[in-house]
């Protein structure tokens, strides 16, 4: 039935409709078509499908309630256990109810276009679970609404309706609606809250397209559905061109965020309301090119532990049919994701992973969302490795790193603690961006956070993007006047579950390695996937006398001491081939000013091989003066340059100098 009515209806009703609709409540709807008999309103719903050509416009239940589960993790809530109650509700009426699969027949038959009958054995089970699932929701709704994984139960409960709703107590098949239909008028009156826009778009806007989809034979809900579709419209278009409140909680909920959108877009064009306009359609491309930043080659959401996100490929392919009309933000879908997704879309992977020509086609690899403190780096879209997210919106910064295979290496708190003249100092001041900068050659991020009266700590991250290597320092600078003094500094790194960290014998530098299990056997094989040049240190071990680098209840911990005011802590890290070279070294180089030599504690600078590449870094720690090191005249606070083996020279990646 299409919701939108047409036009020469429409002016005739429009005098005689005004002066309710404009005040009609969720509430007031529902009471108005259950006035007679909720019976049969109940008895109405449908459960068996129509006999004729099955309705193209709308996806069997199972997919609806599998839909549920794209995009959820493990939210910061009062009671995880609720997922199990979604979990539940999707395995009672998935594509295979209660793990029920029939036998496979090796005689290749044709797939039925309609569903098979349900045994009644599994239909009494799903009645049951259905009648529990749905006391528990009145209990949860009151207290726990904007509990996502309630919201998300509540939601699926009404897709599955027509299902089992024949069989549910009446009793309890109204208190749920009317409980449901408090929340999506609470959310209407309230509009998104702290909680942020998920779940507050699945009462304001799913929730109501789901029951229309529901009740569309019974009528007049045509304005529900389209004020909600507006409201839905106008989200869609807000959220893209600011997503400040969408990544307020690190992106953890712009996954579900979007798949809200697409099960609403579902459940509109099964009762026939309107497509979406020019202007949401590009909105929602901007959406997916925002999830594709903050995604992994493996399909994972970043800025959350790799593990409690999952990978869909279905909620690629169906948001990828939903913008397919801008062709830029697909193929960087389906270069940079894992390939079903984009085979299943026509694209030729392997061939168009291999053509450079791509490159100019694409969007740019990396952004940066000032107003959330979130930064996504990457080489390209074709390749895997080094690719980073980071987010310093909190005290504790969180950093995720990926090697070749698009795993991840490093994911979680990217920390630092300190130390004066043994003492802990406490280190409660937020994180603020100084120089952000982007180019063919680099992605560079520099962080300042000031301790009044104590010292400022300066944090570097910069994305070699041509060598697939990445550069991160923590500089020290005191506020003592004192001549000596004891600073120490401890920067940690947290390693993913699935890695561990192997240090040298006799030499500071370490590896990371993969544990990879064998199937033919009990034992595993450890890849190398990065390499760890601690740049502060010595290359040999008996020459250390000023920090380590090591292992600790699953981080890498850098630790660097010195007996003055300031102090540069800085390491190297390389993943893919270059990871795995056996040739490689650093050493620290002499920095003169005025034909004299400088301490650490005014400037540093390090030359580092790898193969037969090599690499300059410098950092100033004092106010910048003009200071040579191996040819190079410098008056800049940082400075990062390739040597050219050809001709002797250097060639410079970035130069960072003072306002």
């Amino acid at each position: 039935m299409d919701w939108v009515k047409p036009k020469h209806r429409t002016g005739r009703s429009k005098q005689a409709a005004a002066g309710d609709a404009d005040n009609q409540s969720a509430m007031q709807w529902l009471e108005k078509l259950c006035v007679d008999n909720v019976a049969m309103l109940q008895s109405s719903l449908p459960v068996e499908p129509k006999k004729g050509k099955p309705k193209t416009t709308d996806f069997p239940i199972h997919q609806y309630l599998q839909a549920m589960l794209w995009g959820i993790g493990k939210w910061d809530v009062a009671k995880p256990a609720h997922r199990e109650f979604l979990q539940d509700l999707v395995d009672a009426f998935g594509a295979e109810p209660f793990g029920d699969c029939p036998p496979k027949s090796r005689r290749k038959t044709k797939p039925s276009k309609r569903p098979k009958a349900v045994p009644d054995e599994i239909r009494a089970q799903q009645v049951a679970q259905a009648a529990k699932i749905g006391k528990w929701i009145t209990q949860q709704l009151p207290k726990s609404s904007y509990d996502p994984y309630v919201a998300l139960t509540a939601t699926g409960w009404l897709y599955a309706l027509p299902e089992v709703g024949r069989d549910i107590p009446p009793a309890l098949w109204l208190e749920v609606l009317q409980s449901t239909l408090t929340q999506v008028d609470r959310a209407w009156e309230q509009g998104p809250g702290d909680d942020g826009l998920f779940p507050w778009v699945i009462w304001a806007c799913e929730v109501p397209l789901a029951l229309a989809k529901q009740m569309s034979h019974l009528g007049g809900k045509d304005r529900i559905v389209s004020e909600t579709l507006n409201r839905l419209a106008l989200l869609i278009e807000q959220t893209a061109e600011d997503p400040q409140a969408l990544l307020s909680f690190g992106g953890q909920d712009l996954r579900a965020f979007v798949a809200s959108l697409i099960r609403s877009r579902w459940a509109a064009d099964s009762v026939g309301a309107r497509k979406w306009y020019p202007p949401q359609r590009r909105a929602l491309s901007k959406l997916q090119m925002i999830l594709l930043h903050l995604s992994d080659a493996q399909g994972h959401a970043m800025l959350d532990v790799a593990l409690s996100s999952r990978h869909d490929c279905d909620f690629w392919t169906s948001l990828m049919k939903l913008c397919k009309e801008h062709k830029k933000v697909q193929l960087a879908t389906a270069v940079a994701l894992p390939a079903p997704v984009g085979k299943s879309q026509g694209f030729k992977i392997d061939k168009i992973r291999k053509s450079k020509t791509n490159d100019v086609r694409l969007p740019k690899p990396s952004h940066y969302w000032e107003k959330n403190q979130i930064v996504s780096m990457r080489r390209n879209w074709r390749k895997n490795d080094c690719q980073m997210a980071i987010d310093f919106s909190r005290d504790a910064i969180w950093l995720d790193l990926c090697d070749q295979h698009g795993q991840r290496v490093l994911s979680g708190d990217w920390d630092i603690a300190l130390e004066y003249q043994g003492k802990p100092v406490n280190i409660d001041v937020a994180w603020n961006e100084v120089c952000w900068f982007s180019d063919d050659d680099v992605d560079y991020l520099e962080l300042e956070c000031d301790l009044e009266g104590t010292c400022t700590v300066y944090r570097q991250v910069m994305l070699m993007r041509q060598e697939g290597l990445v550069y991160m320092a923590d500089s020290l600078m005191g506020s003592s006047p004192d001549t000596k003094s004891d600073w120490k500094s401890i920067s940690t790194w947290t390693l993913d579950p699935a890695v561990s960290f192997q240090p040298e014998t006799k030499s500071n530098e370490g590896r990371i390695v993969r544990h990879i299990a064998q199937e033919d056997s009990d034992q595993e094989i450890q890849e190398p996937v990065a390499l760890l040049l601690p740049l502060n240190l010595p290359e040999w071990r008996r020459s250390t006398t000023q920090g380590s680098l090591y292992e600790s209840s699953g981080k890498i911990v850098l630790q660097a001491r010195t007996t003055r005011t300031r102090l540069l802590s800085s390491m190297l890290v390389a993943v893919g081939s270059k990871c795995r070279n056996p040739k490689f070294t650093w050493r620290p180089l002499t920095v003169a000013e005025n034909l004299h030599k400088v301490s650490d504690d005014v400037a540093q600078g390090c030359r580092v091989q790898i193969g037969d590449e090599q690499w300059v870094f410098y950092r100033s720690l004092a106010p910048c003066t003009r200071r040579t090191l191996m040819g190079l005249h410098l008056s800049m606070e940082f400075y990062a340059g390739r040597f050219l083996a050809d001709d002797g020279t250097y060639e410079p990646m970035i130069e960072v100098t003072p306002e």
